[in-house]
């Protein structure tokens, strides 16, 4: 005959909501601080992504520095500015220029530049450039203004590397002056001084060293605006 086992099982408790809920809160817990590992393991992993663009990015700036360049340079000049080198220039380069403006002009469509550094007041010759925007047609001329025209009533005598000739400003239109402008900064860009002939003398054609910076800085921003520089 069987033997009868009075012996009760172990009771397993069954599970409380306190417990539950704990059990919750300390998966969401784990789930979120291993989420923030995840988060910032990501960020730094972004910071130094970032860090080495723009570290590779200053040493190509410095072993490939940007080059400026003439564009289609022997081309004829057309003249035409187009809208986004008119923008550039409008909001970064005009601060450098006074802008003259008369009803005159403006019946015509025209502003003149003049750099606020431009040499003026001397007893001597000097030569600056000016650029005349024809905003209505969207072209753009360059100029060049003695500070004093009495003395290029007649024929002044330049020269510049090994190229020598004779300026008679009465009688430029608007091609000559840019053909003597192309020739001045293709020069100054090649370290190239131009000069005037006065008797014996020879003076530099803008007066001064600072006053040759200020119409290169000129001459850049024309040719830049007529997209034959960048």
């Amino acid at each position: 005959m069987a033997k009868r086992i009075d012996e009760a099982s172990p009771a397993i408790p069954a599970p409380t909501i306190a417990t539950d809920l704990l059990d919750i809160i300390k998966g969401i817990i784990r789930e979120h601080l291993n989420w923030i590992f995840v988060v910032e393991m990501m960020e730094n992993r972004v910071y130094k992504l970032a860090l080495g663009f723009i570290t590779a990015a200053l040493l190509l700036s410095v072993l490939w520095p940007y080059e400026e360049k003439l564009i289609d340079w022997k081309k004829p000049a057309d003249y035409k500015v187009l809208e986004s080198d008119e923008l550039y220039f409008n909001n970064t380069r005009i601060v450098q220029y006074r802008t003259e403006e008369s009803d005159a002009l403006n019946q015509q469509g025209f502003k003149v530049h003049r750099s606020t550094k431009a040499l003026n007041d001397t007893a001597y010759p000097v030569l600056n450039f000016a650029i005349i925007n024809y905003w209505r047609n969207d072209l753009a001329y360059i100029v060049c203004e003695p500070n004093l025209k009495r003395l290029f009533q007649d024929t002044a005598t330049i020269t510049v590397g090994d190229t020598t000739l004779k300026l008679v400003l009465d009688y430029m239109d608007y091609n000559d002056h840019y053909a003597f402008a192309a020739l001045m900064f293709q020069n100054i860009v090649d370290y190239q001084k131009p000069y005037i002939i006065q008797g014996q003398d020879s003076l530099l054609l803008f007066g001064t060293q600072p006053n040759l910076k200020n119409n290169m800085v000129v001459l850049k921003d024309y040719f830049r605006l007529i997209g034959r520089f960048q």
